[in-house]
């Protein structure tokens, strides 16, 4: 082991820390995010995180393992497979489709993030509408939107104190700052990833981007 890799290690925060407004997490943020920090901030003992985690991980093979037929019909085309199921449609490295995993994209705090046609065919990826598999899978759209929503509250907390400690070195104005921006913006978005079975071992993972 490099001392590099002895030294840099990912701060953690307790969801308690992070939810107090007045506390002090600039030593932490300026750790994990500064320039000699790994970029990375992990919140750790937030409640109802491991459940609904589960919840929904527990999903992905179901959803994986639905009839083609139904699977076609929560595709999006016009989103770049950017909402709903995305199977084999992008390309490794190598320019063959990958075909090891699926997934399944959404916005977890708003079906219709607008209706105004110019910004959904400038930015199909991003101003589409969910498709939720509500006849064959009706569960995975609560616990991706719950899931969802619990990501971004505790994002919120964090782009508070990060704004925080932005503020000692710039003026922000009223309305500015990382916390707002998230708050008022329309286009989160969430994924499920489903690995395929290869040497009889499946994956499932998660991302969320608020």
């Amino acid at each position: 082991m490099n001392s590099f890799s002895a030294k840099v290690q990912t701060v953690s925060i307790p969801y308690t820390q992070l939810k107090d407004k007045n506390a002090d997490l600039s030593a932490k943020i300026e750790q994990g995010f500064g320039p000699n920090g790994l970029g990375i901030l992990s919140i750790s003992e937030v409640p109802g995180y491991s459940l609904w985690r589960q919840n929904l991980l527990q999903l992905g093979p179901r959803l994986a393992n639905l009839p083609e037929d139904v699977k076609r019909e929560i595709e999006d085309p016009k989103s770049r497979y950017n909402f709903g199921w995305s199977h084999g449609k992008e390309k490794l490295e190598s320019g063959k489709l990958d075909l090891l995993k699926g997934s399944f994209y959404a916005n977890p705090i708003l079906d219709v993030p607008t209706t105004e046609q110019s910004l959904i065919e400038r930015y199909p990826s991003y101003c589409g509408s969910n498709i939720w598999p509500h006849k064959a899978l009706p569960e995975l759209e609560t616990a991706f939107k719950t899931l969802g929503k619990l990501i971004l509250d505790v994002g919120l907390l964090l782009a508070y104190h990060c704004d925080r400690y932005a503020s000692r070195e710039m003026v922000m104005l009223e309305g500015e700052g990382l916390e707002q921006t998230l708050v008022h913006s329309r286009c989160h978005k969430g994924r499920l990833l489903y690995y395929f079975p290869a040497q009889h071992r499946q994956y499932i993972t998660i991302l969320f981007h608020i």
